[in-house]
């Protein structure tokens, strides 16, 4: 096989099998399954506490334990006997996982030679460690699934955009039009279309068709002029274009995907992709507005605005709905009050005029004082957290502030 064609990688993470996938981990000599691969595979996939070789359930178990003091060569036997039994049985697909280079000890490099026949077995999945040893980090994944899906069938991917453009959803093509990682559900279109990682993931939007398509199909899902992710979707796929988002998301940051989260889903990413791949979202702080309108994130950080900034802070604050810069005139008497409070004796012509200047759909000053305001908020909190204190929002469109209220306290 050449360079850069295999693409048959095991999931960085694996806690569920389709009939007829087996788990290939490495056991101890005793067949005590209590630690990494080898817990799971006794926890969920059917191996036998005291059998350190061979086919238990849906686990295979090459025994590992050898330790760094005998000799690598020890193992290779049991490997090539997983080699024969994988050949001996086409109808399975293996899925090998970081077979010996856990409490064994062995690196990837050592493991990966004895695993090189398995290369041409093509119901054998190897860890990307393993294939990056292998073929020199020249590893492509199996991307054309992707695109034979999207190219023909019932639902094809021009099918899917126009679908998304008239804003409704009415076939089957969520899969691999808005991919997810692996996973997520039981259905063998999950499993086959789920995406292993973040890696794949970049690959996929590095992909010259398949990123471009993408991208250019979130973006008329984030253009539509009405409705929620569940009227344009239905459910369960509002929560599955969610999950694509949040991985696609964390592989591009500031990208259509992070606009996406933003309009549909309160910029908040999904927490079982996140589980997924052993990440945590920011845990978000609470705001206070004190009594004379200090504005307190946490445990006491101070956001500091000028008055007039303050002010249409607190007036998006007070609106969760979100406010249309072309609609800040309605608002103008409410922006005053919160004006008077703030500095009672301020209410100068000047500060008159600049309250004007604000609601003025043809003025700019909105657009600078909302600018500042997100600089505030970032110079104090990590970009991706702030995000959801700042105001934000598409143009044309009601601008918000996204944090959920029951995290802001009045005085």
């Amino acid at each position: 096989m050449k360079r850069g064609d295999y693409h048959r990688i095991t999931p960085d993470y694996v806690d569920r099998l389709l009939p007829g996938q087996i788990f290939v981990f490495g056991s101890n000599s005793l067949g005590y399954h209590t630690g990494g691969a080898s817990r799971m595979a006794h926890k969920r996939f059917g191996a036998v506490w005291g059998q350190a070789e061979g086919i238990q359930g849906q686990s295979y178990a090459i025994p590992t334990d050898f330790g760094r003091m005998s000799a690598i060569t020890d193992l290779k036997p049991y490997v090539d006997r997983f080699i024969a039994y994988a050949k001996a049985h086409p109808e399975n697909i293996f899925l090998v996982t970081r077979v010996g280079c856990g409490i064994s000890g062995h690196t990837e490099r050592e493991m990966a030679s004895y695993f090189k026949e398995a290369v041409e077995l093509k119901n054998v999945l190897l860890p990307r460690g393993f294939a990056d040893v292998l073929f020199d980090g020249d590893v492509l994944y199996d991307l054309d699934r992707f695109l034979t899906a999207q190219n023909g069938g019932y639902a094809d991917y021009q099918r899917a955009l126009s679908e998304i453009k008239a804003g409704r959803k009415l076939s089957h093509w969520i899969w691999y039009v808005f991919p997810q990682i692996k996973g997520l559900g039981f259905s063998y279109n999950s499993e086959y279309y789920g995406v292993s990682g973040l890696e794949e993931a970049k690959a996929y939007l590095n992909h010259p068709v398949l990123g471009a398509r993408l991208r250019e199909i979130s973006e008329a899902f984030l253009n539509l002029d009405a409705g929620s992710a569940l009227d344009i979707l239905g459910c369960p796929d509002n929560l599955k274009v969610r999950s694509c988002m949040t991985l696609f998301d964390l592989v591009a940051e500031h990208d259509i995907f992070e606009q996406v989260l933003t309009k549909y889903y309160d910029g908040e990413h999904c927490p079982k992709t996140l589980l997924r791949l052993k990440l945590s979202a920011p845990r978000l702080e609470s705001i206070t507005i004190t009594k004379d309108y200090r504005i307190l994130i946490g445990d006491g950080n101070e956001i500091v605005l000028e008055p007039l900034m303050k002010c249409v802070y607190l007036l998006y604050l007070k609106h969760p709905e979100g406010i249309a810069f072309k609609s800040l005139t309605d608002f103008k008497q409410e922006l005053t009050d919160i004006y008077v409070k703030l500095k009672p004796n301020g209410l100068t012509d000047k500060v008159q005029k600049s309250i004007e200047d604000l609601t003025d759909p043809l003025n700019n000053s909105i657009n600078e004082k909302c600018a500042r305001i997100r600089a505030a908020f970032i110079s104090v909190l990590p970009e991706k957290m702030a995000q959801n204190y700042y105001i934000s929002g598409k143009k044309g469109e009601a601008r918000r502030i996204i944090l959920n209220r029951y995290l802001v306290t009045w005085e």
